[in-house]
């Protein structure tokens, strides 16, 4: 009875074993986590200016048929062109601002070329999630 102590140090040693792999598992799925709401993200951005090219290609026709002058078709490709890099810069910043400052050292993309270079990277990765979504 005279090592009760023993017995103590071998519990909490364990405790504090246990602990500690659990927070390793829950902060690598965590990590996890948020490379693929990133992805997820992306993508969903990706098909939403696929959706906007559509609807600029449907005007354009429209505009055509409606024989619009030069300078008025002109102007709306710039203006759509201009509020597409708007689109593509305020969702980038709005996904980055969305982080708490210790998640920031896990972003690997800060303006949208490198976030579609980060989503080609992991290609692979959106395609299993949208194919699991449609099934």
């Amino acid at each position: 009875m005279e090592s009760w102590w023993l017995y103590l140090l071998t519990f909490m040693f364990g405790y504090v074993t246990c602990n500690v792999f659990y927070f390793l598992r829950l902060a690598r799925l965590s990590l996890n986590l948020l490379k693929t709401s990133h992805v997820v993200y992306l993508s969903t951005l990706t098909k939403a200016l696929e959706y906007l090219s559509y609807s600029h290609e449907v005007m354009l026709e429209y505009m055509i048929i409606a024989e619009k002058n030069s300078a008025q078709i002109s102007s709306f490709k710039f203006r759509f062109d201009d509020e597409v890099q708007k689109f593509k810069d305020q969702s980038i910043e709005v996904l980055l601002n969305n982080h708490p400052k210790f998640f920031h050292s896990t972003i690997e993309f800060e303006d949208w070329s490198t976030a579609m270079k980060y989503l080609s990277d992991h290609r692979k990765m959106a395609l299993q999630y949208w194919q699991k979504r449609n099934d």
